[in-house]
Protein backbone atom coordinates (compact mmCIF):
# COMPACT_ATOMS: atom_id res chain seq x y z
CA UNK A 1 0.00 0.00 0.00
CA UNK A 2 1.45 3.18 -0.65
CA UNK A 3 1.71 5.96 1.45
CA UNK A 4 0.29 9.81 1.19
CA UNK A 5 2.05 12.11 3.11
CA UNK A 6 0.05 15.27 3.47
CA UNK A 7 1.11 18.58 4.63
CA UNK A 8 0.31 21.98 3.07
CA UNK A 9 -2.08 19.76 1.18
CA UNK A 10 0.05 18.60 -1.79
CA UNK A 11 0.46 14.37 -1.98
CA UNK A 12 4.04 13.36 -2.51
CA UNK A 13 5.28 9.75 -4.03
CA UNK A 14 7.64 9.10 -1.65
CA UNK A 15 9.28 6.59 -4.31
CA UNK A 16 9.40 9.24 -7.35
CA UNK A 17 11.33 11.80 -5.19
CA UNK A 18 13.83 8.94 -4.19
CA UNK A 19 14.26 8.18 -8.32
CA UNK A 20 14.44 12.17 -8.84
CA UNK A 21 17.60 12.54 -5.97
CA UNK A 22 19.25 9.15 -7.28
CA UNK A 23 19.36 10.42 -10.54
CA UNK A 24 20.83 13.52 -9.58
CA UNK A 25 23.23 11.67 -7.51
CA UNK A 26 23.76 8.84 -10.51
CA UNK A 27 27.78 9.39 -12.39
CA UNK A 28 27.12 6.86 -14.88
CA UNK A 29 28.16 8.25 -18.21
CA UNK A 30 30.04 11.58 -17.01
CA UNK A 31 33.69 9.86 -18.25
CA UNK A 32 32.28 9.97 -21.95
CA UNK A 33 31.99 14.18 -21.60
CA UNK A 34 35.21 14.36 -20.45
CA UNK A 35 37.00 11.79 -22.81
CA UNK A 36 35.26 13.71 -25.57
CA UNK A 37 37.09 16.80 -24.64
CA UNK A 38 40.31 14.95 -23.68
CA UNK A 39 39.91 13.58 -27.36
CA UNK A 40 39.10 17.00 -28.67
CA UNK A 41 42.51 18.16 -26.95
CA UNK A 42 44.32 15.17 -28.51
CA UNK A 43 43.15 15.72 -31.65
CA UNK A 44 44.49 19.98 -31.11
CA UNK A 45 47.76 18.71 -29.79
CA UNK A 46 48.42 16.54 -32.51
CA UNK A 47 47.73 18.84 -35.05
CA UNK A 48 49.92 21.31 -33.62
CA UNK A 49 52.75 18.56 -33.52
CA UNK A 50 51.75 17.71 -37.43
CA UNK A 51 51.75 22.12 -38.11
CA UNK A 52 54.88 22.40 -35.81
CA UNK A 53 56.81 19.01 -37.41
CA UNK A 54 55.82 20.32 -41.21
CA UNK A 55 56.95 24.05 -40.21
CA UNK A 56 59.81 22.99 -38.57
CA UNK A 57 60.47 20.70 -41.74
CA UNK A 58 60.28 23.40 -44.30
CA UNK A 59 61.87 25.96 -42.18
CA UNK A 60 65.06 23.64 -42.17
CA UNK A 61 65.17 23.02 -45.74
CA UNK A 62 64.74 26.61 -46.48
CA UNK A 63 67.71 27.11 -44.06
CA UNK A 64 69.71 24.43 -45.15
CA UNK A 65 69.27 25.93 -48.67
CA UNK A 66 70.19 29.60 -47.83
CA UNK A 67 73.72 28.61 -45.97
CA UNK A 68 74.70 26.11 -49.22
CA UNK A 69 73.58 28.87 -51.69
CA UNK A 70 75.55 32.00 -50.07
CA UNK A 71 78.94 29.85 -49.06
CA UNK A 72 79.06 28.72 -53.09
CA UNK A 73 78.16 32.36 -53.69
CA UNK A 74 80.34 33.82 -51.36
CA UNK A 75 83.65 31.68 -52.80
CA UNK A 76 86.54 33.74 -54.23
CA UNK A 77 86.91 31.34 -57.07
CA UNK A 78 83.23 31.67 -57.88
CA UNK A 79 82.55 32.76 -61.85
CA UNK A 80 78.88 33.64 -61.37
CA UNK A 81 77.80 36.89 -59.95
CA UNK A 82 75.70 35.81 -56.42
CA UNK A 83 72.68 36.48 -57.20
CA UNK A 84 72.44 33.66 -60.09
CA UNK A 85 74.24 31.41 -58.07
CA UNK A 86 71.75 31.99 -55.04
CA UNK A 87 68.52 31.88 -56.86
CA UNK A 88 69.69 28.89 -59.19
CA UNK A 89 70.42 26.77 -55.63
CA UNK A 90 66.61 27.92 -54.44
CA UNK A 91 65.33 26.90 -58.00
CA UNK A 92 67.02 23.29 -58.31
CA UNK A 93 65.58 22.70 -54.34
CA UNK A 94 62.26 23.31 -56.03
CA UNK A 95 62.15 26.63 -53.78
CA UNK A 96 62.17 29.18 -56.66
CA UNK A 97 59.27 30.98 -55.82
CA UNK A 98 60.02 31.96 -52.03
CA UNK A 99 62.95 34.29 -53.12
CA UNK A 100 63.80 37.27 -55.44
CA UNK A 101 67.25 39.21 -56.15
CA UNK A 102 65.77 42.05 -53.98
CA UNK A 103 66.39 39.27 -51.11
CA UNK A 104 69.92 39.00 -51.18
CA UNK A 105 72.81 41.84 -50.91
CA UNK A 106 76.28 41.26 -51.65
CA UNK A 107 79.63 43.10 -51.88
CA UNK A 108 82.86 41.79 -54.12
CA UNK A 109 86.74 42.04 -54.71
CA UNK A 110 89.40 40.46 -55.72
CA UNK A 111 90.51 39.37 -52.18
CA UNK A 112 86.88 39.14 -50.57
CA UNK A 113 83.38 38.45 -51.47
CA UNK A 114 80.44 38.82 -49.29
CA UNK A 115 77.09 37.82 -49.47
CA UNK A 116 73.77 37.83 -47.47
CA UNK A 117 70.44 36.73 -47.87
CA UNK A 118 67.44 37.64 -45.90
CA UNK A 119 63.67 36.20 -46.04
CA UNK A 120 60.40 36.24 -44.42
CA UNK A 121 58.46 33.34 -44.88
CA UNK A 122 55.10 32.15 -43.70
CA UNK A 123 53.21 29.03 -44.04
CA UNK A 124 49.70 28.41 -43.68
CA UNK A 125 48.06 26.10 -40.84
CA UNK A 126 45.73 22.74 -40.76
CA UNK A 127 45.06 22.21 -37.48
CA UNK A 128 45.90 25.21 -35.80
CA UNK A 129 43.25 26.92 -37.98
CA UNK A 130 41.41 25.25 -35.16
CA UNK A 131 42.37 28.23 -32.70
CA UNK A 132 42.33 30.55 -34.92
CA UNK A 133 46.12 30.66 -36.37
CA UNK A 134 46.05 30.98 -39.70
CA UNK A 135 49.92 30.72 -40.30
CA UNK A 136 53.39 30.68 -38.78
CA UNK A 137 55.96 33.08 -39.57
CA UNK A 138 59.59 32.15 -40.14
CA UNK A 139 62.45 33.96 -40.58
CA UNK A 140 65.66 32.99 -42.79
CA UNK A 141 69.03 34.57 -43.25
CA UNK A 142 72.20 34.13 -43.49
CA UNK A 143 75.75 35.41 -44.47
CA UNK A 144 78.73 34.20 -45.72
CA UNK A 145 82.50 35.83 -46.46
CA UNK A 146 85.70 35.07 -47.46
CA UNK A 147 88.62 36.36 -47.62
CA UNK A 148 92.29 35.68 -49.05
CA UNK A 149 94.31 36.60 -46.07
CA UNK A 150 96.41 39.14 -47.08
CA UNK A 151 99.65 38.78 -45.23
CA UNK A 152 102.03 41.42 -44.12
CA UNK A 153 105.74 40.07 -43.09
CA UNK A 154 108.55 41.77 -41.44
CA UNK A 155 111.96 39.32 -41.81
CA UNK A 156 114.36 40.88 -39.19
CA UNK A 157 118.11 40.00 -39.78
CA UNK A 158 120.89 40.00 -37.78
CA UNK A 159 123.44 40.87 -39.87
CA UNK A 160 126.20 42.00 -37.14
CA UNK A 161 129.74 40.91 -36.80
CA UNK A 162 129.45 37.64 -35.42
CA UNK A 163 127.63 36.16 -38.32
CA UNK A 164 130.98 36.07 -40.79
CA UNK A 165 131.92 33.48 -37.95
CA UNK A 166 132.08 30.04 -39.08
CA UNK A 167 128.76 28.10 -38.40
CA UNK A 168 128.64 24.15 -37.44
CA UNK A 169 128.29 23.58 -41.57
CA UNK A 170 131.71 24.76 -41.74
CA UNK A 171 130.06 27.86 -43.52
CA UNK A 172 129.79 31.62 -41.93
CA UNK A 173 126.67 31.45 -40.14
CA UNK A 174 125.84 34.54 -42.98
CA UNK A 175 126.24 32.18 -45.66
CA UNK A 176 123.64 29.72 -44.03
CA UNK A 177 121.32 32.62 -43.21
CA UNK A 178 120.99 33.81 -46.77
CA UNK A 179 120.21 30.02 -48.07
CA UNK A 180 117.43 30.07 -45.48
CA UNK A 181 116.18 33.30 -46.26
CA UNK A 182 116.00 33.21 -49.23
CA UNK A 183 114.34 29.56 -49.19
CA UNK A 184 111.75 31.49 -47.29
CA UNK A 185 111.14 33.94 -49.70
CA UNK A 186 110.74 30.99 -52.25
CA UNK A 187 108.00 29.22 -50.40
CA UNK A 188 106.62 32.97 -49.44
CA UNK A 189 106.18 34.65 -53.17
CA UNK A 190 107.06 32.13 -55.45
CA UNK A 191 106.04 28.62 -54.59
CA UNK A 192 104.22 27.41 -51.04
CA UNK A 193 104.93 23.66 -51.94
CA UNK A 194 108.63 23.92 -52.72
CA UNK A 195 111.37 23.09 -50.75
CA UNK A 196 115.10 22.29 -50.54
CA UNK A 197 114.09 18.79 -50.88
CA UNK A 198 112.04 19.50 -53.76
CA UNK A 199 114.90 20.51 -55.58
CA UNK A 200 114.67 24.50 -54.72
CA UNK A 201 118.61 25.50 -55.87
CA UNK A 202 118.75 28.83 -53.29
CA UNK A 203 121.90 29.88 -55.37
CA UNK A 204 119.65 30.79 -58.73
CA UNK A 205 116.38 32.55 -59.26
CA UNK A 206 113.51 30.52 -59.78
CA UNK A 207 111.72 30.27 -62.88
CA UNK A 208 108.56 32.78 -62.69
CA UNK A 209 106.89 30.16 -64.63
CA UNK A 210 106.80 27.95 -61.24
CA UNK A 211 105.43 30.50 -59.32
CA UNK A 212 101.84 29.56 -58.19
CA UNK A 213 101.29 32.43 -55.51
CA UNK A 214 98.86 35.25 -56.46
CA UNK A 215 100.09 38.82 -56.99
CA UNK A 216 99.05 41.50 -54.23
CA UNK A 217 98.53 38.96 -51.52
CA UNK A 218 101.60 39.07 -49.69
CA UNK A 219 104.16 41.92 -49.02
CA UNK A 220 107.72 41.29 -47.36
CA UNK A 221 109.56 44.14 -45.26
CA UNK A 222 113.45 43.23 -45.27
CA UNK A 223 115.06 45.24 -41.97
CA UNK A 224 118.86 44.39 -41.70
CA UNK A 225 120.06 45.04 -38.30
CA UNK A 226 123.40 44.92 -36.36
CA UNK A 227 123.90 47.83 -33.94
CA UNK A 228 121.66 50.17 -35.60
CA UNK A 229 119.40 50.02 -38.69
CA UNK A 230 119.64 51.73 -41.45
CA UNK A 231 115.89 53.08 -42.92
CA UNK A 232 117.33 55.53 -45.78
CA UNK A 233 116.77 58.79 -47.02
CA UNK A 234 113.87 58.01 -48.96
CA UNK A 235 111.90 57.21 -45.96
CA UNK A 236 113.82 59.55 -43.13
CA UNK A 237 112.76 62.89 -45.33
CA UNK A 238 109.07 61.70 -45.42
CA UNK A 239 108.82 60.80 -41.76
CA UNK A 240 110.58 64.35 -40.93
CA UNK A 241 113.53 63.15 -38.80
CA UNK A 242 115.83 66.11 -37.76
CA UNK A 243 118.22 66.45 -40.52
CA UNK A 244 121.77 67.51 -39.13
CA UNK A 245 123.34 65.49 -41.45
CA UNK A 246 123.13 63.06 -44.13
CA UNK A 247 125.94 60.98 -44.40
CA UNK A 248 123.40 58.11 -43.02
CA UNK A 249 119.61 57.51 -42.31
CA UNK A 250 119.21 56.01 -38.86
CA UNK A 251 117.20 56.87 -35.54
CA UNK A 252 118.11 57.14 -32.15
CA UNK A 253 115.27 56.09 -29.80
CA UNK A 254 114.69 56.54 -26.57
CA UNK A 255 113.45 53.76 -23.78
CA UNK A 256 109.67 54.85 -23.59
CA UNK A 257 109.78 54.40 -27.74
CA UNK A 258 109.69 50.99 -27.14
CA UNK A 259 106.23 50.49 -25.10
CA UNK A 260 104.64 51.45 -28.87
CA UNK A 261 104.53 49.93 -32.45
CA UNK A 262 104.32 52.83 -33.96
CA UNK A 263 106.73 56.12 -34.79
CA UNK A 264 105.85 59.43 -35.76
CA UNK A 265 105.43 60.18 -39.16
CA UNK A 266 103.94 63.03 -39.30
CA UNK A 267 105.51 65.60 -35.99
CA UNK A 268 103.42 68.60 -35.48
CA UNK A 269 106.28 70.36 -33.59
CA UNK A 270 109.78 70.47 -34.03
CA UNK A 271 110.56 68.74 -30.66
CA UNK A 272 108.26 65.75 -31.70
CA UNK A 273 110.72 64.78 -34.68
CA UNK A 274 112.52 61.87 -34.36
CA UNK A 275 116.31 62.04 -33.73
CA UNK A 276 118.66 61.39 -36.74
CA UNK A 277 121.67 59.13 -35.00
CA UNK A 278 124.57 61.43 -35.00
CA UNK A 279 127.43 60.70 -37.34
CA UNK A 280 130.22 60.15 -35.07
CA UNK A 281 133.49 58.17 -34.00
CA UNK A 282 132.99 57.10 -30.40
CA UNK A 283 136.16 54.63 -31.11
CA UNK A 284 139.11 55.95 -31.72
CA UNK A 285 141.37 57.72 -29.66
CA UNK A 286 141.96 61.51 -29.27
CA UNK A 287 144.90 61.74 -31.48
CA UNK A 288 143.14 59.97 -34.25
CA UNK A 289 141.07 60.67 -37.33
CA UNK A 290 137.61 59.47 -36.67
CA UNK A 291 136.39 56.37 -39.04
CA UNK A 292 133.38 56.04 -40.58
CA UNK A 293 133.47 52.26 -39.81
CA UNK A 294 133.33 53.42 -35.96
CA UNK A 295 130.41 55.47 -36.44
CA UNK A 296 126.98 53.70 -34.94
CA UNK A 297 125.10 54.09 -38.14
CA UNK A 298 126.90 52.97 -40.81
CA UNK A 299 125.87 54.32 -44.65
CA UNK A 300 126.20 50.63 -46.60
CA UNK A 301 123.68 50.65 -49.13
CA UNK A 302 123.27 46.83 -48.30
CA UNK A 303 122.38 47.55 -44.83
CA UNK A 304 118.75 49.63 -45.77
CA UNK A 305 115.65 48.33 -45.42
CA UNK A 306 113.67 47.26 -48.16
CA UNK A 307 109.75 48.02 -47.66
CA UNK A 308 106.27 46.23 -49.32
CA UNK A 309 108.03 44.22 -51.30
CA UNK A 310 106.12 41.28 -53.63
CA UNK A 311 108.94 40.33 -56.14
CA UNK A 312 111.12 37.46 -54.90
CA UNK A 313 113.42 38.31 -57.22
CA UNK A 314 114.58 41.69 -56.13
CA UNK A 315 114.38 40.00 -52.35
CA UNK A 316 117.14 37.72 -53.49
CA UNK A 317 118.99 40.33 -54.46
CA UNK A 318 118.81 42.37 -51.06
CA UNK A 319 119.64 39.05 -49.31
CA UNK A 320 122.59 38.12 -51.49
CA UNK A 321 123.90 41.68 -50.55
CA UNK A 322 124.19 41.02 -47.10
CA UNK A 323 127.00 41.53 -45.09
CA UNK A 324 128.17 41.30 -41.74
CA UNK A 325 130.14 43.88 -38.84
CA UNK A 326 129.25 45.77 -36.23
CA UNK A 327 127.66 45.37 -32.93
CA UNK A 328 124.11 43.63 -32.00
CA UNK A 329 121.00 45.49 -31.48
CA UNK A 330 118.15 43.12 -31.57
CA UNK A 331 115.82 45.54 -29.91
CA UNK A 332 116.04 47.93 -33.21
CA UNK A 333 115.42 45.05 -35.20
CA UNK A 334 112.26 44.45 -33.76
CA UNK A 335 111.17 47.82 -33.42
CA UNK A 336 111.37 48.54 -36.87
CA UNK A 337 110.19 45.06 -37.90
CA UNK A 338 107.07 45.99 -36.01
CA UNK A 339 106.61 49.91 -36.86
CA UNK A 340 107.32 49.09 -40.73
CA UNK A 341 103.94 46.58 -40.16
CA UNK A 342 101.65 49.61 -38.88
CA UNK A 343 99.16 51.56 -40.75
CA UNK A 344 100.77 55.10 -39.57
CA UNK A 345 103.13 54.09 -42.79
CA UNK A 346 100.03 54.29 -45.45
CA UNK A 347 100.67 58.00 -46.54
CA UNK A 348 104.29 56.74 -47.02
CA UNK A 349 103.93 54.08 -49.27
CA UNK A 350 101.06 56.22 -51.15
CA UNK A 351 103.72 58.61 -51.72
CA UNK A 352 106.74 55.98 -52.48
CA UNK A 353 103.54 54.51 -54.84
CA UNK A 354 103.54 57.50 -56.97
CA UNK A 355 106.79 57.82 -57.42
CA UNK A 356 107.42 54.33 -58.13
CA UNK A 357 109.48 53.53 -55.12
CA UNK A 358 106.92 50.59 -54.23
CA UNK A 359 104.53 48.52 -56.19
CA UNK A 360 101.58 49.56 -58.22
CA UNK A 361 98.73 48.83 -55.50
CA UNK A 362 100.58 49.18 -52.77
CA UNK A 363 99.85 52.48 -51.60
CA UNK A 364 97.32 51.45 -49.35
CA UNK A 365 99.66 49.30 -46.63
CA UNK A 366 100.07 48.69 -44.77
CA UNK A 367 96.63 48.01 -43.90
CA UNK A 368 94.83 48.49 -40.59
CA UNK A 369 94.63 46.04 -37.73
CA UNK A 370 91.06 45.55 -37.80
CA UNK A 371 91.02 44.51 -41.61
CA UNK A 372 89.51 41.66 -42.47
CA UNK A 373 91.67 38.65 -43.34
CA UNK A 374 95.17 40.74 -43.40
CA UNK A 375 97.94 38.66 -40.99
CA UNK A 376 100.69 40.66 -39.52
CA UNK A 377 104.03 38.72 -38.98
CA UNK A 378 107.44 39.07 -37.81
CA UNK A 379 110.12 36.83 -38.16
CA UNK A 380 113.16 37.95 -35.58
CA UNK A 381 116.47 36.23 -36.09
CA UNK A 382 120.01 36.60 -34.01
CA UNK A 383 123.33 34.57 -33.66
CA UNK A 384 123.76 36.61 -30.24
CA UNK A 385 122.44 39.00 -27.89
CA UNK A 386 122.19 42.64 -27.40
CA UNK A 387 125.55 44.68 -26.95
CA UNK A 388 126.57 47.93 -26.17
CA UNK A 389 124.80 50.53 -28.91
CA UNK A 390 126.24 54.27 -29.06
CA UNK A 391 124.64 57.32 -29.41
CA UNK A 392 124.74 61.26 -28.54
CA UNK A 393 123.79 62.80 -25.56
CA UNK A 394 121.12 65.73 -26.04
CA UNK A 395 122.82 68.81 -27.01
CA UNK A 396 125.36 67.94 -29.36
CA UNK A 397 123.24 66.92 -32.73
CA UNK A 398 122.94 70.23 -34.04
CA UNK A 399 124.07 73.81 -33.00
CA UNK A 400 127.54 75.76 -32.59
CA UNK A 401 130.12 73.20 -30.86
CA UNK A 402 132.33 76.14 -29.70
CA UNK A 403 135.34 74.77 -31.16
CA UNK A 404 136.91 77.55 -34.02
CA UNK A 405 139.05 76.87 -37.21
CA UNK A 406 141.08 78.93 -39.24
CA UNK A 407 140.59 78.71 -42.80
CA UNK A 408 144.27 80.14 -44.03
CA UNK A 409 145.51 77.60 -41.45
CA UNK A 410 143.14 74.75 -40.22
CA UNK A 411 145.77 73.33 -37.73
CA UNK A 412 145.31 76.11 -35.77
CA UNK A 413 141.95 75.24 -33.62
CA UNK A 414 140.77 77.45 -30.73
CA UNK A 415 137.88 76.01 -28.14
CA UNK A 416 136.31 78.16 -26.04
CA UNK A 417 135.99 77.66 -22.49
CA UNK A 418 132.65 79.39 -21.10
CA UNK A 419 133.67 79.09 -17.34
CA UNK A 420 137.17 81.01 -18.00
CA UNK A 421 135.48 83.24 -20.95
CA UNK A 422 138.37 83.00 -22.78
CA UNK A 423 140.14 80.58 -26.01
CA UNK A 424 142.00 77.88 -25.90
CA UNK A 425 144.39 77.95 -28.86
CA UNK A 426 144.97 73.85 -29.12
CA UNK A 427 148.18 74.39 -31.27
CA UNK A 428 150.13 76.41 -28.74
CA UNK A 429 148.55 75.77 -25.55
CA UNK A 430 147.55 79.99 -24.90
CA UNK A 431 144.50 81.54 -24.26
CA UNK A 432 142.85 84.21 -25.47
CA UNK A 433 140.34 86.65 -25.52
CA UNK A 434 139.55 85.63 -28.78
CA UNK A 435 139.72 82.55 -31.43
CA UNK A 436 142.34 82.48 -33.90
CA UNK A 437 141.83 84.36 -36.55
CA UNK A 438 139.99 86.83 -35.31
CA UNK A 439 142.45 89.38 -34.49
CA UNK A 440 145.80 89.59 -34.05
CA UNK A 441 148.63 88.50 -31.28
CA UNK A 442 151.88 88.74 -30.48
CA UNK A 443 154.29 85.80 -31.56
CA UNK A 444 158.13 86.47 -29.77
CA UNK A 445 161.28 83.80 -30.99
CA UNK A 446 164.41 83.47 -30.22
CA UNK A 447 166.72 84.73 -32.76
CA UNK A 448 170.73 84.26 -32.44
CA UNK A 449 173.01 81.27 -31.52
CA UNK A 450 172.47 80.22 -27.71
CA UNK A 451 173.14 82.64 -24.91
CA UNK A 452 173.82 85.56 -27.60
CA UNK A 453 170.73 85.71 -29.02
CA UNK A 454 167.60 87.47 -27.91
CA UNK A 455 163.59 87.79 -28.13
CA UNK A 456 162.31 89.28 -30.73
CA UNK A 457 158.64 90.20 -31.21
CA UNK A 458 156.04 90.79 -33.70
CA UNK A 459 152.30 91.32 -34.23
CA UNK A 460 150.96 88.48 -36.72
CA UNK A 461 147.99 88.65 -38.45
CA UNK A 462 145.88 85.44 -37.66
CA UNK A 463 144.15 85.88 -41.08
CA UNK A 464 140.88 86.23 -42.64
CA UNK A 465 138.53 85.08 -39.18
CA UNK A 466 137.89 82.02 -37.34
CA UNK A 467 135.08 79.74 -38.25
CA UNK A 468 133.05 77.89 -35.80
CA UNK A 469 131.95 74.06 -36.41
CA UNK A 470 128.68 73.12 -35.52
CA UNK A 471 128.49 69.35 -34.04
CA UNK A 472 127.82 67.70 -37.46
CA UNK A 473 131.30 69.28 -38.70
CA UNK A 474 133.39 68.85 -35.01
CA UNK A 475 132.27 64.90 -35.95
CA UNK A 476 132.82 64.69 -38.98
CA UNK A 477 136.41 66.08 -38.50
CA UNK A 478 137.41 64.99 -34.93
CA UNK A 479 136.62 61.77 -32.26
CA UNK A 480 134.67 61.87 -29.28
CA UNK A 481 137.76 61.40 -27.16
CA UNK A 482 139.14 64.51 -28.67
CA UNK A 483 136.50 66.79 -28.08
CA UNK A 484 136.14 65.28 -24.14
CA UNK A 485 139.71 65.50 -23.20
CA UNK A 486 139.93 69.48 -22.19
CA UNK A 487 138.51 70.22 -18.44
CA UNK A 488 135.78 72.62 -19.92
CA UNK A 489 134.12 70.12 -21.95
CA UNK A 490 131.96 67.44 -21.23
CA UNK A 491 133.13 64.63 -20.85
CA UNK A 492 130.03 62.20 -21.58
CA UNK A 493 128.87 63.15 -24.40
CA UNK A 494 128.90 59.90 -26.01
CA UNK A 495 126.06 57.93 -24.19
CA UNK A 496 125.46 53.84 -24.28
CA UNK A 497 122.64 51.80 -23.95
CA UNK A 498 124.05 48.56 -22.29
CA UNK A 499 122.86 44.57 -22.57
CA UNK A 500 120.13 44.86 -19.66
CA UNK A 501 118.66 48.03 -20.69
CA UNK A 502 119.01 46.70 -24.22
CA UNK A 503 117.03 43.80 -23.53
CA UNK A 504 113.75 45.80 -21.65
CA UNK A 505 113.66 47.42 -24.47
CA UNK A 506 112.82 44.51 -26.42
CA UNK A 507 111.14 42.69 -23.79
CA UNK A 508 109.14 46.15 -24.57
CA UNK A 509 108.78 45.82 -28.24
CA UNK A 510 107.83 42.33 -28.23
CA UNK A 511 105.07 42.81 -25.90
CA UNK A 512 103.51 45.94 -27.78
CA UNK A 513 103.78 43.70 -31.06
CA UNK A 514 101.85 40.65 -29.78
CA UNK A 515 99.39 43.12 -28.31
CA UNK A 516 98.37 44.43 -31.73
CA UNK A 517 97.94 41.49 -32.89
CA UNK A 518 101.40 40.77 -34.27
CA UNK A 519 102.36 37.13 -35.13
CA UNK A 520 106.30 36.81 -33.91
CA UNK A 521 108.20 33.97 -34.94
CA UNK A 522 111.63 34.00 -33.46
CA UNK A 523 114.90 32.16 -34.26
CA UNK A 524 118.44 31.82 -32.24
CA UNK A 525 120.81 30.61 -34.44
CA UNK A 526 123.79 29.03 -32.62
CA UNK A 527 123.00 31.83 -29.70
CA UNK A 528 124.89 31.48 -26.68
CA UNK A 529 123.76 30.49 -23.49
CA UNK A 530 120.30 29.48 -22.03
CA UNK A 531 119.56 33.14 -21.00
CA UNK A 532 119.28 34.09 -24.48
CA UNK A 533 117.04 31.15 -25.61
CA UNK A 534 114.78 32.42 -22.98
CA UNK A 535 114.70 36.10 -24.05
CA UNK A 536 113.77 35.17 -27.32
CA UNK A 537 111.71 32.82 -26.58
CA UNK A 538 109.59 35.33 -24.18
CA UNK A 539 109.76 37.42 -27.40
CA UNK A 540 107.67 34.88 -29.69
CA UNK A 541 104.04 34.77 -29.04
CA UNK A 542 103.62 31.23 -28.54
CA UNK A 543 107.13 29.33 -26.77
CA UNK A 544 106.64 26.67 -29.82
CA UNK A 545 107.01 29.66 -31.96
CA UNK A 546 110.89 29.98 -31.29
CA UNK A 547 113.69 27.71 -33.20
CA UNK A 548 116.45 26.96 -31.28
CA UNK A 549 118.85 25.99 -34.08
CA UNK A 550 122.38 25.44 -35.71
CA UNK A 551 123.98 24.44 -38.68
CA UNK A 552 121.55 23.65 -41.67
CA UNK A 553 118.37 23.28 -39.33
CA UNK A 554 118.33 27.18 -39.80
CA UNK A 555 116.77 26.50 -43.03
CA UNK A 556 114.19 23.90 -41.70
CA UNK A 557 113.01 26.22 -38.98
CA UNK A 558 113.08 28.96 -41.91
CA UNK A 559 110.71 26.57 -43.86
CA UNK A 560 108.57 25.86 -40.99
CA UNK A 561 107.58 29.46 -40.27
CA UNK A 562 107.03 30.29 -43.91
CA UNK A 563 103.78 26.71 -43.67
CA UNK A 564 102.79 27.96 -40.39
CA UNK A 565 102.40 31.86 -41.87
CA UNK A 566 99.88 29.63 -44.68
CA UNK A 567 97.96 27.62 -42.26
CA UNK A 568 97.31 31.00 -39.91
CA UNK A 569 95.21 32.58 -43.38
CA UNK A 570 91.74 33.96 -42.17
CA UNK A 571 88.94 32.63 -44.20
CA UNK A 572 85.74 33.78 -43.82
Amino acid sequence: MTKRLEGDGIGVDAGVGRRRRGFWRDEDGSFIIFGLAIFMMMIYAGGLGVDVMRYEAHRTKVQNTLDRAILAAAALDQTLDPETVVLDYFARAGLGDIITADDIEWTASDTERKVEASLNLRMGTTFLRMGNLQYLVFPAAGGAEEAASLSEISLVLDVSGSMDWASHTGYSKLHELKKAAKTFVNLMLCNPEGSDEDGFDWTIEPDPATCTTDWGKISINLVPYAEQVLVGEDFLTRMQATAEHDQSSCVTFSPDDFSSIAVNVAPTMESERMQRTAHFDPVRGRNDNPSDGNAPCRDDSWREITFLEDDYRDLFDEIDDLQASGNTSIDLGMKWGAALLDDSFQDIASDLEDEDLIFEGYGERPFSFDKRGIEKVIVLMTDGENTEQDYLKDGYHSGPSGVFYNPDDDDRISIYDPVADNYYWVWNGERHDHAYGDGEFEECRWVGFWIWGRWECSLVDEGDGAVELTFPGLWDNFTVSWYEQWAFTDDHVNQVYDYSEKNDHLEAMCDAAKNEGIIVFTIGFEVPGDDQDDIMRACATFPTYYYDVDGLNIQTAFESIAREISKLKLIY
